[in-house]
């Protein structure tokens, strides 16, 4: 009997520790209403690494940062990365939150994809928005093209450094 929850135990915690080796995949529902899915779009261009930035209206660190990943993406297409910006809708009504985001990506214009999660499908997928509704923000993914996680991490600027070593 103990030998089966030894082993109960162990095949736990190595799946719980493999977590971070498994692949993802994105699909969500563009503000143009096409689906995006980030194995196509790393197909399509060519793409050795992903960026998957999780954004809100109300999380300021997120609006901070969407100019400097314009400005990197500029520069660094062309290098092998893509980006995509997923918006969650974080409090009050997702027919506003989204009618809200189309106002706010007009009138900032960014050369990146960016969807509504309207339902917090990917981000409960990505382990941003818990069951409870909870959501943590700013929350930037690195993949790899084969899907697999490179970093998780709330901050900018460590991403910067992690990507910079990618390059």
């Amino acid at each position: 009997m103990k030998k089966i929850i030894l082993f109960a135990f162990l095949f736990s915690f190595f799946q719980l520790y493999a977590a971070d080796d498994y692949s993802i995949e994105l699909y969500a529902m563009s503000g143009s209403g096409k689906l995006v899915s980030s194995d196509e779009m790393m197909k399509k261009s060519g793409a050795k690494y992903l960026i998957v930035d999780f954004f809100s209206l109300m999380c300021e660190p997120c609006k901070r940062s969407l100019p400097k990943w314009d400005e990197f993406l500029k520069a660094n297409r062309s290098k092998g990365f893509e980006f995509i910006l997923v918006s969650l809708p974080v409090e009050g009504d997702r027919k506003k939150t989204e009618k809200d985001l189309k106002d706010y990506f007009k009138q900032n214009k960014f050369g990146f994809e960016t969807v509504f999660d309207k339902y917090s499908v990917v981000g409960k997928r990505f382990g941003v928005v818990e069951k409870s509704g909870d959501v943590t923000l700013p929350m930037i993914f690195v993949l790899d093209s084969s899907g697999k996680l490179l970093l998780k991490t709330a901050s900018f600027d460590e991403a910067m450094v992690k990507i910079e070593n990618l390059k």
